[in-house]
């Protein structure tokens, strides 16, 4: 290959990746960071951007992002200071090139580690509450901006304290007429907690179902609530957030009992009717 050949060739490339990483901000990965996004909307509040397909009906949550930051600040004692960026996909196609780490995963809705992007999937569909999943999401930023990246994927790994606690702040809020939450609807709930174990959904991080496993933290957690408060939950918070990989130690520790016992403890009281989950948490009582 000549000089002038190879001199060429490497132009060729240079303006090939140039292309296409310039095509990752209004096409690709870059989306969210994009000055201009074909095919959607922006609803700007003070403290979010929208985006939203065009053509689609304007969700009634989308006006109300802000009043749902300030929910999660209030319910985890924090300060969600950076903009928030929510994206309503239009499909699967752009769903998986906004978010390709997606990958085969079908969620509602997941909140990127720096807790600055919010991404709705089309799992929603109409049939989902819009808010509910709004407010799961926003307690994820809310954490995931008060602490480090490692702090975040290490919590991973506890899902039963991370999404059992956006479960609480998902339910803080009527679903529209004909659109549900992630979590099952109580009475669903107890009819299965009283013939299914209830401890595997807590033992492990990977869940066969995570519906039941997320009403089950969810509702775990409602009734912490009503028994010692939520000052003492933000105590075991601050402390599993501090080291993700003691999250069962702290909890013993500030709560007096090991998880286990806890777990038990709760599913007791659901057979016996001692503890009546309802669908919407003591915190919205």
């Amino acid at each position: 290959m000549t000089y002038t050949r190879a001199m060429n060739w490497k132009r060729g490339a240079a303006v090939l990746i140039l292309v296409a990483f310039l095509s990752a901000f209004p096409y690709g990965p870059l989306f969210a960071w994009s000055p201009v996004h074909p095919g959607y909307v922006r609803l700007r509040s003070a403290r979010a951007d929208v985006l939203y397909p065009v053509g689609s009906p304007l969700e009634v949550a989308y006006r109300e992002v802000d009043q749902y930051i300030a929910l999660a600040e209030s319910f985890h004692g924090l300060k969600c200071s950076k903009r928030i960026t929510v994206i309503a996909c239009r499909n699967w196609g752009d769903c998986l090139r906004f978010a390709p780490f997606l990958g085969r995963q079908r969620p509602a809705g997941v909140t990127i580690p720096t807790g600055t992007v919010i991404y709705l999937t089309p799992s929603i569909a109409g049939i989902l509450d819009v808010g509910g999943v709004l407010r799961h999401e926003l307690s994820h930023a809310t954490l995931n901006q008060n602490r480090t990246l490692m702090s975040v994927w290490r919590l991973l790994r506890q899902p039963w304290f991370s999404e059992g606690a956006a479960g609480v702040i998902a339910g803080m809020g009527a679903p529209l007429p004909g659109r549900k939450l992630v979590s099952l609807p109580a009475a669903e709930f107890v009819r299965r907690a009283r013939n299914e174990a209830l401890w595997p959904s807590f033992d492990a991080v990977q869940q066969k179902d995570w519906r039941f496993s997320y009403t089950a933290w969810t509702f775990f957690w409602d009734r912490e609530i009503e028994l010692r408060g939520r000052e003492i939950l933000l105590r075991f918070e601050r402390a599993c957030v501090a080291d993700p990989d003691r999250c069962r130690s702290s909890f013993e520790y500030v709560y007096g009992t090991d998880l286990r016992t806890a777990v038990t403890a709760y599913q007791d009281d659901i057979r016996s009717g001692r503890y009546v989950p309802v669908d919407q948490p003591a915190q919205n009582r």
